[in-house]
């Protein structure tokens, strides 16, 4: 495609140089030189059309390398936070199991102590009434 293009710039470039475009007194229009000369100045403008494009695509596939290790790295980025989030949702489905089984343990806890406080009043008072008897 670039050669091309260049091919169909070649008349415009030859407006840019000096005496390249124009035949001389000595020259005539189809000069072997002229050609000659705008041979090798397309022949050099396509090498270094080319370089640039080697260039370009060496930049493109060292970006496309990054891009897919950045891809990587942030699949197991997600993987990980996901991964945290299962944690802290069994933690935290443990933690209400284990308030629960505390606020259980408090009632049954506060139970024994009435009961075992209700027995010692009634110890106490069938010992005071077998005294005074």
């Amino acid at each position: 495609m670039w050669p091309q293009i260049l091919f169909a710039l070649l008349p415009h470039l030859t407006r840019l140089l000096p005496g390249a475009g124009k035949p001389s007194g000595n020259h005539g229009a189809d000069d072997p030189l002229a050609e000659a000369a705008l041979a090798k100045l397309a022949e050099s403008l396509r090498g270094e059309l080319t370089n640039a494009h080697t260039g370009i695509y060496t930049q493109l596939r060292e970006q496309n390398e990054q891009l897919a290790q950045i891809s990587v790295e942030a699949t197991r980025a997600r993987m990980g936070v996901e991964s945290v989030e299962a944690l802290l949702s069994k933690q935290e489905a443990r933690l209400a199991k284990l308030e629960k089984t505390a606020a259980s343990a408090v009632k049954l806890f506060l139970f024994l102590l009435l009961t075992v406080a209700i027995s010692a009043s009634a110890l106490i008072l069938l010992v005071v009434l077998l005294l005074h008897k």
